[in-house]
């Protein structure tokens, strides 16, 4: 009789055994979840329909946003190109990560999500705009289609995988159809992937104008373009050197503070990022088309805001409103539309990737996971964040400023 028990035991102990064998094998085998970043230049909050824009026309990230989680206080740490993009990739203000002027590169030391993703079996690409000085493929990227700092839109010089290339049609397009094939070849295999895509748009080319074509700006009219309402600003109260930096003399060269100058201008702005808008959308259907959407973490950020006329400014760099917020939402497995107005940084981005990832987050990285925000929006949060504009771009004197929802504390 008790013979019979123990084997009777026997047999249920070997089942349980089977049965977390099982379990843990399908753990074990859980595929990481793919990662697409999308990190377009110059693009403020409000150039994107789905922020209460009713003007700009931008149906492929409209509906997009309207799928994941949109945030209304993202902001960057330093609103320039370089800094902006080192800060995205490292998580680390550009006084540790050495980037604080344009096209200047990394400390030796540094270690970008591309890195940290490769080592952790992540298939990594980058296509469009680099403006670092590190090559891709140092700083983690197995595969590369990119061109360097800005330019031309049209025959610009592409290094697509190592081929110096000048293809006629638009840079962002060809990127886009390049992001499209790294798609293509992930999807083939069994790595999950990172794919960075860098549109250089709305950044102005290399003759300083929004060269979008006539089909597209005949979509706008000038008369409906929003002006700042504080574009009359005589900059009282201000520091004396603001009335000589790029932002105001550049202003002058475009007509402002002239309203009807302003609306040209943001109506060729807007012109651009329809143009994008368009190249984008091949990039997200193709991700439906390949059935990747349902394992695919897809973020949407702009390197920096855009003054259009505020305090009769153009550009970035200063630290207003304009300036330093940003369009970005998050779409993907398990995330249900929503919006929430807490406030995130470009450098939040590393360790949030890093944590999807199943990758621990080192303990030098300055931001914060936003893995809590995706769970419960109103979770106790950060209040305020350092703005970092020690870059010296365009005669602006270095400054650290305190920025909270209401309020922004300049020391100059």
């Amino acid at each position: 009789m008790w013979k019979s028990f123990l084997l009777l035991q026997l047999f249920f102990i070997a089942i349980i055994l089977l049965l977390f064998k099982s379990s843990l094998g399908q753990y074990k085998d859980k595929k990481k979840p793919n990662i697409i970043f999308i990190y377009t230049d110059d693009q403020r909050f409000d150039a994107l329909g789905a922020n209460s824009n009713n003007v700009i026309i931008t149906p492929e990230l409209d509906k997009m946003a309207q799928q994941g989680i949109r945030f209304t206080n993202a902001n960057v740490v330093f609103s320039l190109c370089s800094p902006s993009r080192a800060a995205l990739l490292t998580g680390r203000y550009g006084s540790a990560n050495g980037v604080l002027q344009l096209g200047s590169d990394l400390n030796p030391k540094e270690i970008t999500i591309a890195n940290y993703l490769q080592e952790a079996g992540y298939q990594t690409g980058i296509s469009g705009k680099w403006h670092i000085g590190r090559h891709p493929a140092d700083a983690g990227f197995d595969f590369s289609v990119y061109f360097e700092g800005n330019g031309t839109y049209y025959g610009r010089t592409i290094y697509d995988e190592g081929e110096k290339i000048n293809p006629e049609m638009h840079c962002d397009l060809y990127c886009a159809k390049r992001s499209v094939d790294f798609l293509k070849e992930a999807a083939k295999g069994d790595k999950p992937f990172f794919l960075w895509h860098n549109p250089q748009t709305p950044h102005m080319n290399g003759n300083l104008i929004w060269d979008a074509r006539v089909e597209t700006t005949k979509n706008y009219n000038v008369t409906e373009m929003p002006v700042a309402k504080n574009r009359l600003d005589d900059l009282s109260g201000k520091p004396e050197y603001l009335k000589q930096v790029r932002n105001l003399t550049q202003a002058k060269v475009y007509g402002y503070p002239d309203s009807l100058a302003i609306q040209q201008h943001t109506m060729e702005y807007y012109s651009v990022i329809t143009e994008m808008d368009q190249f984008l959308g091949l990039l997200l259907r193709e991700l439906e088309n390949l059935g990747l959407r349902e394992n695919t973490y897809i973020f949407f950020m702009s390197d920096n805001g855009w003054m259009l006329g505020e305090h009769g400014f153009t550009s970035k760099v200063l630290p207003y409103r304009p300036s330093s917020r940003v369009p970005f939402f998050l779409v993907g497995p398990g995330l249900k539309p929503s919006v929430n107005s807490q406030i995130v940084l470009n450098i939040d981005m590393a360790p949030t990737i890093l944590e999807l990832a199943g990758i621990k987050i080192p303990s030098e990285i300055h931001g914060e996971s936003i893995i809590p925000l995706l769970k419960n929006k109103n979770k106790k949060w950060r209040s305020s964040f350092v703005y970092e504009g020690l870059g010296t771009y365009g005669a602006a004197k270095p400054n650290l400023t305190v920025i909270s929802e209401d309020y922004r504390y300049i020391e100059t």
